[in-house]
This record gives structure tokens, C-alpha cells and sequence, in this order.
């Protein structure tokens, strides 16, 4: 034989054996990870069940609450998960179908906090159910109750209540009284695909509704019969996925957000997901909010599971840190993307991301600016139970420094912050305070004061901020909701803050980053005439920024490149990438490869 034939066919050999060892490891260790989520599945069900059902039923009934549904339906799912169960046996399930059957008599309608557990019931326990019950899911797809299922609202209403009816309308088998209902779902779920794979989502990163919108399309994803829809939902939960693994900070849904500011661990819409998906343990169900933990009900009891190159990033298992830059679209556009700008850094110890938004609006009603999060630095626990959050911001939308205020402008690098509020007559006119804070835990103390930084060290790491103002002092607490956080506040028409994180694993002591911060420079020479501000940061880097007085968006400058927003990718990192427009999500995992997501007329496709 040829011996260069019989080599090449002997390395084939070995390679096919190294393989089918890694196959074997990676479904020993999928085995293991499945065993530990339905004990977590298990746990959550447990939660929600124990919650006094009849109590509840009296609870809406008195104050007529408008979703009770939204209440009552997360207690009656869990109890009937239970059946086999020994923890089932406490649970009387003639009066769970009860309470079900009476819920839909006071509250007919069809909506969207509904219908994303309804829908859930019926194929789960359809088999089951009081005949009573099973004609009342009929006339759901009869008119005129079917044509409640093409609700409009916002993103996870939509999510919510069309992905649910779509799946009714595919899976139960029966007639559906207005056919285009149904047609029309399809056509707006494959739109919103369309839309995830070239310009990004308005909804992004949410972590009060992302557990919503994933609950509607788990309904597609279990029990839809058309293979083509399963597929849809399926691309769109792993885009969900995939942008929750990037960010996720330990517990806390780390970086810029649409529609929310999370200061939990463990603990919203968003990480009670994450944690079925990726959680350790079953811990962290004991000390869920009620309202967060009803969130991990449907991916509990879902078949859906994660692509497995997102463990390992989820966890930040990973090569750390890395840098994200992101872009999203206006929030109910199909067409304009780009038209929001996030950056996002983490590190073994700490996340932190910005947002910028290209208008200086003072709506209060109407926006969803007030729910943006601008600003936010997550510091990581070592004992994984309670994430430190800080905020900084203006105070338009309120004194914890959330929310697109007026006049905010920022930029990034790594760990450090330049941010200025400089207020023009057009926002004094409009009620814009003149002030701006630096919230964070009152745990932490006070800072200790160097020159002209105040320093606090919060668990592995220091957090460093120079602020400009009239007036700076100290607010505790920051205000009567947030008791236990604390407000570094800057008094005047004109405030401006420099942040920057060290790690303790870098920076040792206090004389250590004393020494450190002699090192850098802040150059505010030109603030008062011209709004501009010039800074070395801890890690070296020069970031310069000159205010846009009535803009939104200042000119930055980041070591030597002037920051150039157009034409931003929709994701871009290590580990994550997607380009503006391409119709392909690309992850890369250290150890596994590649996996690709590509958007086709015909529908999605991977590899």
C-alpha cells in the first residue's frame, strides 16, 4: 500500500476517534446539564404552586384588577405541572379546573398577559381538562373571540398574544373561524425574524418583558404542528438567547436595556429565564420575586433548549474581558436601524454598557425613554447572590438615574465614562433639573475622598468618579422607593462626571490606585467655553469628549479616532457578531466553533 495513502487514512482514523470522544463528553455533560435544569424546573414549580390560589381569586375579585390572568394563571399552570408529583397530593386539582373555568367567565377577553400561559394549559392538559373548560379554548378560534388574536401593542403584547394564538390556531386541529387571523400571525412573526436579522430589535435586552416574548414564542416552538413555524420560533428564541448570553452578568441582565433597569440577581423577567437555561442550582428559586419567578414557569415546562455554544458564554466561562459594540433600531421601525448606539465591557469582576439615543425629546408619555438604561455598571458578587448596580444619568425621569433624560451624553472605553448634562434654555423651560447622580448601594458606604475623586470599593473591584458642578454632595437615601441606594449628586446648570473601574486583582490597595489615578489625566481646561473634556483613563486609554449643546450625542474622540456611529453592526464581539442588514447571526465558541443563524425568503437556516 502506499504509504502516504495508509498515513493520511490513519490520521483520518484518529481524528474520527478524537471526535466521537468529544461527541461523547458533550452529550455526557448536555445529560448532566438537563438533569440539573428540571430539578430547577421543579423548584420553580414548587414556588408558584404554594401561593394561595383562592386568596388570589378574592384578591382580584376586590379590587378588580384588569389582568388577573396575569396573577392567577402562573399559580393554576405550576399546580397542574405537579400531578404525579408527591408535592401534587397538597393540591386539590376539581378546584384548580374550577377557579380556571370562573376566571374565563369574569374575564373573557382575549390578551396578551393571557394568553402566553392559557395556551400553555390548553395543549399541556387538554386531554384532562372539564369538558366546560375545552369548549371555552373552541370559541377562542371562533368568531368574534378570534380575531382578538391580532392585537397590536407593544413588542411582547404582540409576542405574547399573536405567537400564542398562532399556535392555538396551527396546533389544536380545529377550524378556525377567520382563516386570515391566522395568516396574518404568520406573516408578523416572519417579519419580526426578518427584522431580528438585519436591523436588531426595539425591545432589546429587556428584563421586565423578555420573559413575556419568550413565553409566546415557546407556544409556537411545543406545540405548533407546521415544521415551518416550529423553525420561525425557534430562530427567533436562540436571537433572544444569544443576545441574553452576551450580556448576562452573573445573575443580573448586564449593559444598556429597552424597557428596563435591572438591579436584581436572579431576580427579573429576564435572568429568571437565564437561570433555567443556564442557572446552577436551585437556590436562587427561594429568594425569587413572585412577579420575576412566574417568568421561568414556561421555559420550565418547555421543550426549547438554548444552543449549547451559548452555555459556556452565558456563564462567562469564557476568555475575559471582551468588548461589545451594538446597534439597535427605532422601536416599532421595520426599516430604521441603527438609531440607537450601546457599548458594553466585561471583565471577571464587573459589566458595564451605555446607550445613546439620538434625540434630546422631553415626552414623558407615550416614550419609552423613561425605560431605557443608559448607564450601567453591575459588580459582581464572589458569593453569586447579590450583584451590585450603579446608575448614572440625569434626573428627568427620576432621582435613581434610569431613563433617557434630556441633554444626556456619553462615551465610553473599557471601564471608564465621560458624561455630561449641559441643560440649554429650551430644557429649563421644559423642567429638566439641573442636576445629575451617581447611584449606587447605600452598603457600600461613603467614599473616600482623593483630590478630586471620591472612591468606594465595592466587592473586587474600585469605583473611581470625578464630578463637575456647582454643588456635589452626598443623598441618602437617593429617594423614598430606592431606600437602600445612595446618590452622589451634581448641582447646576452644568455637570459633567468622569467614572472608571479598576479591579482589585489589578489595583491592589488604596495607595496602590492613589498611585494609579496620579497616573491619569483629566484635562478640563475647555469645558466651560467650549463643553469639552479630555481623559487618560486607568487603562490607558485617551477618550475626549465635546458636548453637543443642543443636540443629543456629543463628538468623541477615543484614541484618536473620531467615534464614527454609521453603519454600527447589530452585534459585534468576540463571541457574537452580526452586521447591519446581513440576515446572519454568527456565535463562536472557544471550544465548540462556530454555529450560524442565516435569515432566507423561505425561512431561517443553520450550520
Amino acid at each position: 500500500m502506499n504509504l502516504t495513502i495508509f498515513g493520511c487514512q490513519k490520521k483520518h482514523q484518529v481524528k474520527l476517534a478524537e471526535n466521537r470522544k468529544i461527541t461523547t463528553v458533550l452529550q455526557q455533560k448536555i445529560g448532566e446539564e438537563e438533569k440539573k435544569l428540571q430539578e430547577r424546573s421543579l423548584a420553580i414549580r414548587q414556588k408558584i404552586a404554594a401561593r394561595d390560589l383562592e386568596e388570589l381569586e378574592t384578591w382580584w375579585k376586590k379590587r378588580n384588577i384588569g389582568d388577573p390572568h396575569k396573577y392567577l394563571l402562573p399559580v393554576i399552570l405550576a399546580r397542574l405541572s405537579l400531578e404525579g408529583e408527591p408535592v401534587g397530593k397538597l393540591y386539590n386539582q376539581e378546584k384548580t379546573w374550577k377557579i380556571l373555568l370562573q376566571l374565563d367567565k369574569d374575564k373573557p377577553s382575549i390578551y396578551h398577559f393571557r394568553s402566553y400561559l392559557d395556551v400553555r394549559i390548553f395543549f399541556l392538559f387538554r386531554d384532562k381538562m372539564p369538558s366546560e373548560i375545552l369548549t371555552s379554548y373552541k370559541n377562542q378560534l371562533q368568531r368574534p373571540k378570534v380575531l382578538q388574536w391580532t392585537k397590536t401593542g407593544t413588542e411582547n403584547h404582540m409576542f405574547m398574544g399573536r405567537a400564542s394564538g398562532l399556535a392555538l390556531m396551527d396546533g389544536s386541529g380545529w377550524p378556525i373561524g377567520d382563516p386570515a387571523s391566522e395568516a396574518t400571525n404568520e406573516a408578523w412573526l416572519r417579519s419580526e425574524l426578518n427584522k431580528f436579522l438585519t436591523i436588531g430589535q426595539g425591545e432589546f435586552h429587556s428584563s421586565t418583558y423578555y420573559g413575556y416574548s419568550i413565553g409566546g414564542l415557546l407556544n409556537i416552538y411545543d406545540f405548533a404542528r407546521d415544521p415551518e413555524l416550529k423553525k420561525l420560533a425557534k430562530a427567533l428564541l436562540d436571537w433572544y438567547a444569544t443576545n441574553m448570553a452576551l450580556r448576562l452578568s452573573w445573575g443580573t441582565a448586564g449593559g444598556a436595556e429597552s424597557r428596563g433597569f435591572d438591579r436584581h440577581t436572579w431576580n427579573s423577567g429576564l435572568s429568571t429565564v437565564a437561570w433555567m437555561w443556564w442557572g446552577d442550582g436551585t437556590e436562587a428559586a427561594e429568594t425569587m420575586g413572585r412577579g420575576s419567578a412566574r417568568l421561568a414557569l414556561a421555559p420550565a415546562l418547555s421543550t426549547y433548549r438554548p444552543p449549547e455554544h451559548l452555555r459556556a458564554l452565558a456563564r462567562k466561562q469564557v476568555p475575559l474581558p471582551f468588548k461589545l459594540r451594538a446597534s439597535h433600531p427605532i422601536y416599532y421601525s421595520y426599516s430604521q436601524g441603527n438609531g440607537l448606539w450601546e457599548t458594553f465591557y466585561i471583565t471577571q469582576d464587573y459589566s458595564l454598557g451605555t446607550l445613546l439615543e439620538p434625540t434630546r425629546s422631553y415626552q414623558v408619555e407615550g416614550t419609552i425613554r423613561a425605560q431605557y438604561a443608559t448607564y450601567k455598571l453591575v459588580v459582581r458578587d464572589p458569593n453569586g447572590k447579590n450583584n451590585a448596580v450603579v446608575s448614572l444619568a440625569g434626573t428627568y425621569h427620576g432621582p435613581q438615574a434610569t431613563g433617557r433624560s434630556p441633554g444626556d451624553q456619553y462615551v465610553q472605553e473599557k471601564g471608564a465614562v465621560i458624561f455630561q448634562l449641559i441643560l440649554n434654555d429650551r430644557d429649563l423651560q421644559a423642567g429638566v433639573p439641573a442636576r445629575s447622580h451617581l447611584v449606587l448601594p447605600q452598603r457600600y458606604g461613603e467614599p473616600r475622598k482623593y483630590k478630586d475623586w471620591y472612591i468606594w470599593r465595592m466587592e473586587n473591584i474600585w469605583l473611581c468618579a470625578r464630578p463637575w458642578g456647582d454643588e456635589v454632595n452626598l443623598q441618602i437615601p437617593v429617594s423614598e422607593k430606592y431606600k437602600d441606594y445612595q446618590a452622589m449628586v451634581a448641582k447646576g446648570r452644568k455637570t459633567a462626571w468622569v467614572t472608571d473601574v479598576a479591579r482589585v486583582a489589578d489595583v491592589r490597595d488604596l495607595e496602590s490606585l492613589k498611585q494609579a489615578l496620579d497616573k491619569t489625566e483629566v484635562d478640563d481646561s475647555k469645558w466651560n467655553s467650549q463643553g469639552r473634556l479630555s481623559y487618560l483613563s486607568l487603562a490607558g486609554d485617551r477618550i475626549v469628549m465635546t458636548y453637543e449643546q443642543d443636540g443629543a450625542i456629543g463628538d468623541a474622540v477615543i484614541n484618536g479616532e473620531k467615534r464614527i456611529l454609521e453603519n454600527w453592526p447589530v452585534l459585534e464581539s468576540p463571541y457574537a457578531k452580526q452586521e447591519l442588514y446581513s440576515g446572519l447571526l454568527e456565535v463562536d465558541d472557544p471550544n465548540l466553533g462556530k454555529w450560524l443563524l442565516r435569515g432566507k425568503l423561505t425561512g431561517p437556516e443553520w450550520e
